[in-house]
């Protein structure tokens, strides 16, 4: 049995390369599938958000963790969070978040064309896909990779606000996306679905860590490294705002949550997490200023 995409995944274990090749679907020159021996396999999932088939890659570290991989996407969250931790501590560093827009705007340029490249070469594509296959999900084979989307967001922050606004939007999409993808797949069925593949429980999770980051954020980040800060640079202030601490800290995951759980046209909710939560948090402290 084979779904669209013309991918079968074998029932059975680890098995010569060789032998999965053989029974691997194959298209012909008019775009027909065949198989040659379905009788041992079955369809892979029609999901747009599974993973590369690990019969496709013959990666070892698919087949010894698939699960991790290709359900529970343990690599591809694990990067994602990584970028916020990383970002914290250049913070911490006195690094001019200034500077970090021309390495976006370059790895954004760089990333296109070797999408552009793939897309058009089936061998680079496989040996692409072979290398990264534990970050991608399925729908990337042959469509632009999600990193790109990734980079446009934050070339958009980066470009247009100042640096505490910037540093909150990128953390909601390295940390609250991730919470509310692993605690809306978790429990999403439980709870009512707000959009598509959009859940209260997600939305929750979102909500939740958004006010966790910026309470700890500008409650302690920046008054323990204000001297890496220059004047101007941090938007919201005790001193410049009507709000309190705790109640930007609410309106902080208000912001996650809605960034998160508005669907934008379909968009990539790597673009549109950091473009919103920048938009929504930039407006609400501003019509707070002193």
């Amino acid at each position: 049995m084979e779904n669209n995409d013309g991918i079968a995944i074998l029932n059975t274990g680890l098995e010569p390369r060789a032998e999965v090749n053989q029974r691997l679907p194959f298209k012909t020159n008019q775009g027909a599938v065949k198989e040659a021996s379905p009788a041992n396999a079955v369809s892979s999932s029609s999901d747009d958000d599974a993973h590369v088939p690990v019969t496709e890659l013959h990666l070892k570290s698919h087949e010894w963790f698939g699960d991790f991989i290709t359900k529970h996407e343990v690599p591809r969250k694990v990067f994602h969070s990584s970028i916020g931790f990383i970002t914290l501590y250049l913070y911490t560093q006195g690094i001019n978040y200034k500077k970090v827009l021309w390495p976006l705007i370059c790895a954004f340029i760089i990333l296109f064309i070797l999408d552009l490249i793939r897309l058009n070469w089936p061998f680079f594509n496989k040996l692409y896909c072979r290398t990264v296959g534990a970050l991608m999900r399925k729908k990337e084979i042959h469509t632009y990779n999600g990193v790109l989307w990734y980079l446009l967001g934050l070339v958009f922050s980066f470009s247009f606000f100042s640096k505490d606004v910037t540093l909150i939007s990128l953390f909601l999409l390295s940390w609250s996306d991730t919470a509310a993808a692993t605690i809306g797949r978790k429990y999403g069925h439980l709870t009512p679905k707000l959009a598509r593949n959009k859940s209260l429980a997600g939305s929750i999770a979102a909500f939740t860590v958004g006010a966790i980051t910026c309470r700890t954020f500008y409650g302690y980040f920046i008054p323990a490294y204000n001297y890496v800060n220059k004047p101007g640079e941090i938007e919201w202030t005790p001193e410049t705002s009507k709000l309190s601490l705790n109640m930007l800290s609410f309106l902080g995951g208000v912001v996650a949550a809605l960034s998160e759980g508005i669907d934008l046209f379909n968009w990539d909710d790597n673009f549109t997490i950091p473009v919103l939560s920048s938009l929504f948090l930039n407006a609400v402290i501003k019509a707070f200023k002193i």
